[in-house]
């Protein structure tokens, strides 16, 4: 005679776990996460650095940066003064000197207006080394080399700075860059906006749903699914304190299984609850669950 197998009967199971023989099983931690943009701010070195390391080493075209005239009229470029001059040169080098009857300018002088309703702006670069020495390439002759000549102030620039009173005495570009180029700040503070994810406190619903969805929809106590009436299985509280969210303190019970909770028999009064109750029964005997009586 094959005897039943007492270990499935649902009130064998609820006896067993209350006088301490078995335990249900705990719910593994959650931990809720959500991916949020903020705003930061952040330290950088200052691109106008190295803007101003390559122009002081090197003469850059025009065309290639961003030329602006400052308030006091001399030639800026990306923020930084700079003195602007043509380096393809077709004439006037003299080798033995090493000079050129080209000038340089620093102010926005009738020279240069003239150039650039010309059309001529692109022959331009412009540079913030000091030492008046200029790198040319002397195209004399069809040939094309690289020099360095030293180039003298254009004439109409040294009017317009005597004018404002801009023209240091005595007179050299480092004395000039030295007094009018603008202090440029190691550092600036950028605005940035980032993903990043972060923790936060979810709603009951939440809750319920993330824990439900870690067991199946299964009740932790008869086993019965109810992942096709997911209104029937609840998230139960141990210690009755509904804010208590802690894995340890959670179940996953079916309705009829919390109703038989300490405390909870109030849950029978609820109409439909009590409805919940009668589905359980109909599917603790479709999935052949077993029950006294």
């Amino acid at each position: 005679m094959k005897l039943p197998n007492y270990l499935k009967c649902l009130e064998v199971k609820d006896l067993l776990i209350k006088m301490g023989v078995q335990n249900i099983p705990e719910l593994s931690h959650v931990t809720f996460v959500r991916k949020v943009t903020k705003t930061t701010t952040i330290e950088i070195e200052n691109p106008k650095l190295t803007f101003n390391k390559k122009i002081y080493l090197e003469s850059v075209p025009v065309s290639q940066t961003n030329v602006s005239i400052g308030k006091d009229g001399t030639i800026e470029v990306n923020g930084i003064k700079a003195c602007a001059y043509i380096k393809k040169q077709r004439q006037g080098i003299d080798m033995y000197n090493k000079t050129s009857t080209y000038r340089y300018h620093l102010c926005n002088c009738k020279t240069i207006e003239q150039m650039i309703n010309g059309g001529r702006k692109d022959r331009y670069v412009s540079t913030t080394r000091d030492d008046g020495l200029f790198e040319v390439i002397d195209q004399i002759g069809g040939s094309a080399r690289k020099l360095e000549l030293r180039l003298e102030l254009c004439h109409n620039c040294k009017k317009i700075l005597e004018h404002k009173r801009m023209l240091p005495n005595p007179y050299s570009l480092k004395s000039f860059f030295n007094k009018y180029q603008p202090e440029i700040p190691k550092t600036i503070k950028r605005t940035e906006s980032v993903l990043v994810e972060e923790q936060y406190a979810p709603n009951h619903n939440e809750i319920a749903v993330l824990f439900k969805e870690q067991v199946g929809y299964k009740c932790q106590l008869c086993g019965v699914n109810c992942s096709t009436t997911k209104q029937c299985i609840h998230l139960h509280h141990k210690d009755g304190n509904g804010q208590n969210n802690l894995a340890h303190n959670l179940n996953v019970l079916c309705t009829d299984c919390h109703s038989k909770q300490y405390n909870h028999s109030q849950m029978l009064a609820n109409l439909n609850f009590k409805r919940q109750i009668d589905t359980i029964i109909g599917l603790r005997s479709e999935q052949k669950i077993h029950t006294v009586g």
